[in-house]
């Protein structure tokens, strides 16, 4: 705009200085002055004329923390030649840098782009901001092209091996140890036959080799399916400290994603709570599918005035039947916490809570210790502070199977 105003500026000076001179120099320069813009004007619609935008998305799953890859590609359908042209991929958070490229008559290019997804959540990509000028500089058109779609951004996991949960009065998976007869996936060795033993027991291959019966043993196999695991996440707004990825909400989500991955995809049935912007039920399940709607929720999860941990829990109270295990995901207080728990202790259900200290979200100093004791004890708590590694945090080689108190400290230590 500026440099429009000074060329028409200069134009009519020097054709004002032509009529008070008669300058024949001055009237011609005038004209081309104001002849200009004019050109200029044309060429730029000329350049917006004709141009086709697309963006591919490389990398089809999409999680915090993972990179997007992306193809835009920009093609010129006209005979007047684009210089110049500035383009970039203007959706949040799929934003490029931008490129600057001249096409050619009937001439496409193509780039490709690496962003991080830094934030889960439902998010519309495919525009891309392309912005044209004349050749002087006079003036420029911006079109917005290509076709707005829908990308999920599922929340980061963490690995958490080490991270155990009882499961009601059934084996506690991946702890229990000894021994057992039954059918189980694991087969773990053989002994000697004794009387009562199944002939379908008998492990012939050893037999043969030593020269006596052998029957099959197996480690006591993992909970199965009518031992479910949900996974209560407390996502209500008045709970909630910190901002951003720093924030209760954020660990509270890549917390719940992780512990319903790490069963899942150990085969077991897994069910998800979600209090917050409402209040969301996902009924137990198992395998890939199951994974995939859970994420899902996850990533569209938000804080919210659904109700405080006690009554998300009530709500969802007749799903959790007795022998399941619920894990809940919380930045309320240990009275608040008890409360829940005592809730599924009294449906015959076991509770295992994670504790997130928000006063370390809201900068203040850390609490530690029986600080965060559950009235009533006898539950095993875990505590998350802000900065924590929750793989470390969750391990249960490194807090140990014991009172809140040495699960604190170990998990400090």
């Amino acid at each position: 705009m500026k440099g429009r105003l000074l060329w028409l500026t200069l134009a009519a000076l020097l054709l004002v200085a032509g009529l008070a001179t008669g300058s024949t120099i001055a009237f011609r320069l005038s004209y081309v002055l104001f002849a200009v813009p004019v050109i200029g004007l044309g060429m730029a619609a000329l350049a917006a004329r004709g141009l086709d935008a697309r963006v591919r998305r490389v990398t089809a799953y999409l999680q915090v923390g993972d990179y997007i890859e992306e193809e835009i590609s920009l093609r010129s359908l006209h005979w007047w030649p684009k210089l110049l042209i500035e383009a970039r991929h203007a959706t949040t958070p799929f934003a490029s840098p931008g490129r600057v490229l001249s096409l050619w008559p009937y001439q496409s290019a193509t780039w490709k782009t690496r962003t991080r997804a830094e934030r889960r959540g439902l998010y519309e990509h495919g525009i891309v901001d392309v912005t044209l000028r004349d050749p002087f500089g006079l003036f420029e058109r911006r079109r917005m092209l290509g076709k707005r779609e829908a990308a999920l951004i599922y929340p980061a996991t963490v690995e958490l091996p080490g991270f155990h949960v009882p499961a009601g009065r059934g084996w506690s998976e991946g702890i229990a140890a000894g021994r057992t007869l039954l059918p189980s996936p694991v087969a773990a060795g053989v002994r000697d036959f004794s009387a009562g033993d199944a002939a379908n027991r008998v492990h012939w291959p050893t037999s043969l080799r030593v020269g006596r019966l052998m029957v099959k043993e197996f480690d006591r196999e993992p909970a199965g399916p009518s031992d479910s695991i949900w996974v209560v996440l407390d996502l209500y707004e008045a709970a909630q400290a910190g901002t951003g990825v720093e924030s209760t909400v954020e660990y509270a989500v890549t917390i719940a994603a992780s512990v319903a991955r790490r069963f899942l995809d150990g085969g077991r049935t897994v069910g998800l709570v979600i209090g917050g912007q409402e209040h969301t039920q996902i009924a137990a399940d198992t395998g890939p599918a199951q994974l995939g709607r859970v994420l899902q929720a996850l990533a569209l999860a938000e804080p919210g005035a659904s109700g405080p941990l006690l009554q998300t829990v009530t709500r969802a109270g007749g799903l959790v039947l007795p022998d399941t295990t619920a894990v809940i995901v919380t930045p309320g207080g240990p009275a608040e916490t008890a409360a829940a728990v005592a809730f599924y202790q009294g449906r015959e259900a076991t509770a295992v809570p994670i504790l997130l200290e928000a006063g370390s979200f809201r900068g203040e100093p850390s609490l530690h210790g029986g600080a965060y004791r559950l009235p009533g004890g006898g539950v095993d708590t875990y505590v998350i502070h802000k900065g924590d590694d929750i793989q470390r945090r969750l391990d249960y080689a490194t807090a140990g199977h014991a009172p809140f108190g040495d699960i604190e400290r170990a998990a400090a230590g």
